[in-house]
């Protein structure tokens, strides 16, 4: 049994920085990455409420657009003395029969936020999902991705509500998703 307790532990990436930094260094560096995040957070307070500048004609809303979170993300964080790179790790692509957005992909990214100054780096692993007519399912599932991560790492207050119910069209089918090959 212990065997099997060490191998879980050796494949968690935050227990292999602390057995190569040891305790200490990691608590320390970890205070210091989040010195920094509240930085960023008492940034974006200075900044006041956020306009969303986006409208989609379509569907008849606002948005935050893409462009708008990154030119506060990268404002934030460079005066915070922080770094954020992103990558793919996986995707998921399906159809929605009779719907006006029938492409859909859901999309995992892995998001690491590093300290420019000492190197520590924190990871996290964020989905996204996007809808659309056409071959835009993928950029909007990775700015959903991007933007939760923003809005939830450092609390940027969008008005939106995650949880409100939409009803789903009758006759609307739900393909289950394709993993991608």
């Amino acid at each position: 049994m212990e065997n099997e307790f060490k191998e879980v532990i050796t494949t968690n990436a935050t227990t292999n920085l602390i057995e190569l930094m040891g305790v200490d260094k990691w608590l320390k560096s970890n205070a210091q990455l989040a010195q920094k995040k509240s930085k960023a957070r008492k940034a974006l307070v200075k900044m006041g409420t956020l306009e969303k500048k986006g409208n989609n004609k379509y569907d008849n809303y606002k948005y935050f657009t893409e462009a708008q979170y990154k030119e506060v993300a990268n404002k934030i964080l460079t005066e915070a003395g922080l770094e954020l790179k992103s990558t793919e790790e996986d995707y998921y692509t399906y159809t929605l029969q009779n719907s006006k957005t029938p492409v859909g992909r859901i999309i995992t990214m892995k998001f690491v936020l590093t300290d420019m100054e000492t190197g520590f780096y924190e990871e996290s692993i964020i989905r996204g999902e996007g809808l659309d007519r056409g071959d835009k399912a993928g950029y909007k599932a990775y700015t959903g991705a991007l933007k939760y991560y923003l809005a939830n790492t450092f609390m940027v207050p969008t008005g939106d509500d995650p949880e409100k119910e939409t009803p789903v069209t009758e006759g609307e089918n739900i393909k289950t998703p394709q993993k991608r090959q």
